[in-house]
């Protein structure tokens, strides 16, 4: 008879998402059901009952550290490691993973304060006690826990979940019913969640507030330069990146773009002296016009997978940016004027 496992992957989030994919796609590859985060709205007390209902239902525990110690509740324990502890306290055969050399970690991906570093550390000795494997990147990851998992398969056999024609069991039924229905339900609200305007949108300079660069400027036959301030709405800036952003683009792809945008924003009696080519901004505004385009949640960092030998930084639209582009180019039917959008129609 065919027969499921499942398997619950705990871990933080959002410095692990592309690694809880690849251990994800292992799982998919042995006919395993992966179980965790994933499936709830929120880590907080409130959904705690859910969480422990959820790991009670798994066959087998799958643990992933790596720098960050994660939410904690009102006591300071994280949440993983509440789950962790709660898996071994009902005999939950475990397995985890832990970051092979967390000083080679990006900032952002490492615990800042020294109580995080502590508590992570903690917890990284109490995991390491239990049957423990180190990874170094997310492929690694993946492989390693194709491989562990069929060793602790054998050691720990299970029954796992056999298909809907052998189970004679109907609370069973009623409860993969309720577990799709609620997946459902979440996965609606992570779409509606990226479509949410950023709480701060309307306290940010956005839309028709200009950003001022100071531009070298040739002003004659001469070649003859001028420093002076080139304006560009914020709208102006995102209408010509947001072509460019749809499909996930280079940093260098990026900043050409933004250099247009000022370069027509040139007075019309120094246009024709200048050359697009050779315009240059200073790299502390390049930054900003990043961060600003970031804050009003227009855009994103890129999360395709490419080669290890690519070293470009790459961009992207968010959900949200790309509804706002569609409103501030596109063209009404009585003017050739671009509609330019409110916060809350862009989202809409």
């Amino acid at each position: 008879m065919e027969r499921k496992h499942q398997v619950f992957v705990s871990s933080t989030f959002k410095d692990l998402v592309e690694e809880r994919k690849e251990v994800i796609h292992a799982l998919l590859e042995l006919d395993c059901i992966p179980s965790g985060m994933e499936l709830f709205p929120a880590t907080d007390e409130d959904a705690w009952s859910l969480i422990t209902e959820v790991i009670d239902g798994c066959d087998y525990y799958l643990l992933i550290l790596a720098g960050k110690y994660g939410s904690v509740n009102k006591d300071g324990v994280g949440f993983t490691e509440m789950e962790f502890d709660y898996a071994l306290d009902t005999g939950k055969p475990i397995i985890c993973f832990l970051y092979d050399d967390i000083e080679n970690l990006p900032a952002k991906k490492i615990e800042s304060s020294e109580v995080g570093k502590s508590r992570l550390a903690k917890f990284r000795e109490k995991a390491s006690e239990k049957h423990c494997k180190f990874w170094s990147s997310a492929p690694d990851l993946g492989g390693k826990v194709s491989r562990s998992l069929v060793q602790l398969k054998k050691k720990h056999p299970s029954d796992g979940w056999v298909p809907g024609r052998f189970a004679v069991d109907q609370k069973m039924v009623a409860e993969m019913e309720k577990m799709r229905a609620r997946v459902a339900e979440l996965e609606m609200e992570s779409l509606l969640k990226q479509n949410t305007v950023p709480d701060n949108f309307d306290e940010l300079a956005g839309g028709e507030i200009e950003y001022t660069v100071p531009c070298n400027i040739v002003i004659n036959d001469d070649g003859d330069t001028e420093r002076m301030p080139i304006r560009a709405s914020w709208d102006k800036i995102f209408s010509y990146c947001g072509p460019v952003l749809a499909g996930e683009c280079t940093a260098s792809e990026l900043k050409d773009k933004i250099v247009l945008a000022y370069y027509h924003s040139i007075p019309d009696e120094f246009l024709e002296y200048t050359q697009y080519r050779r315009m240059g901004l200073p790299y502390v505004c390049e930054d900003q016009i990043h961060v600003q385009l970031q804050a009003l949640g227009l855009m994103e960092p890129g999360t395709k997978k490419r080669a290890v030998s690519d070293t470009n930084t790459y961009w992207k639209l968010t959900t949200f940016g790309e509804k706002y582009l569609i409103q501030i180019k596109a063209i009404r039917k009585d003017s050739n004027k671009s509609i330019q959008p409110t916060a809350e129609a862009a989202a809409d």
